[in-house]
């Protein structure tokens, strides 16, 4: 996984909210009244709304299936990619970063200690991109006298 693709979930996240809402207001849009017939001549330019708008409304239905089946896919790849992380420090910040969606002030905070937004935010980023090389808590390294 790379940062990209674990922001991506955040993103994913706001698009299927902002979709789901335009499709509301679509279909809040299509008031559909009984007809009134009458005898008299429809006006020219009379539009057929409810026509007009289901095609609308099926599309943005499909938008939205397409970006939860991507969110999913990507969401399940980002949960297994956590669960093998050895270190539980950084499980518990990706997990509140990419699946709680915290900030990362918020993050620091909650972890205590003398971490910061800064410290918080690098150690994530240095173990997702590979480069993090801090044992485990409570884990001898081949460096460390016994």
């Amino acid at each position: 996984m790379t940062i990209g693709e674990l922001n991506q979930l955040a993103y994913l996240q706001k698009a299927i909210e902002m979709e789901s809402e335009r499709l509301r207001a679509l279909r809040e849009s299509v008031d559909v009244k009984s007809p009134v017939i009458t005898d008299m001549p429809k006006a020219p330019g009379a539009k057929d709304k409810l026509g007009e708008t289901v095609p609308k409304i099926v599309d943005q239905e499909a938008e939205i299936l397409a970006s939860l089946q991507k969110f999913t896919a990507l969401k399940e790849r980002a949960e297994q990619f956590i669960n093998r992380t050895p270190n539980p420090r950084m499980k518990m910040i990706l997990v509140m970063r990419f699946m709680d969606q915290k900030q990362w002030q918020e993050i620091a905070d909650i972890i205590g200690g003398k971490e910061t937004e800064y410290s918080v935010k690098q150690a994530c980023y240095r173990y997702v991109e590979g480069r993090d090389s801090s044992p485990i808590p409570g884990q001898l390294s081949m460096f460390e006298a016994e």
